[in-house]
């Protein structure tokens, strides 16, 4: 067996401190941990359906997006989200 890498090594001891201190917070003390979905706000989420859709952003930049490709409703102006539903070139995920 080849001996691990210090990337390896890194990973390995990384993931024993992650555990030890897991296990510190696992008693009856611990502070109670909001599951992700409680954390992160709502997202809207949607799919390019066309061939490409060029989608602008808030700071005015421009980015080509092709069929398939996930698209954050953040990342992007309102406007041009809305224009690019309103021709079908991208539809919401649910």
């Amino acid at each position: 067996m080849a001996a691990p890498t210090a990337a390896q090594k890194a990973a390995g001891e990384k993931a024993a401190a992650d555990a030890a201190a897991a296990e510190q917070l696992g008693g009856a003390d611990a502070p109670s941990v909001e599951s992700d979905s409680e954390i992160e706000p709502e997202r809207d989420l949607y799919l390019v359906t066309g061939a490409a859709v060029v989608l602008r952003t808030d700071d005015g930049f421009e980015r080509y997006l092709y069929r398939g490709a996930n698209v954050d409703g953040a990342a992007f102006s309102q406007s041009s989200i809305d224009h690019a539903i309103s021709n079908g070139l991208i539809a919401g995920t649910e």
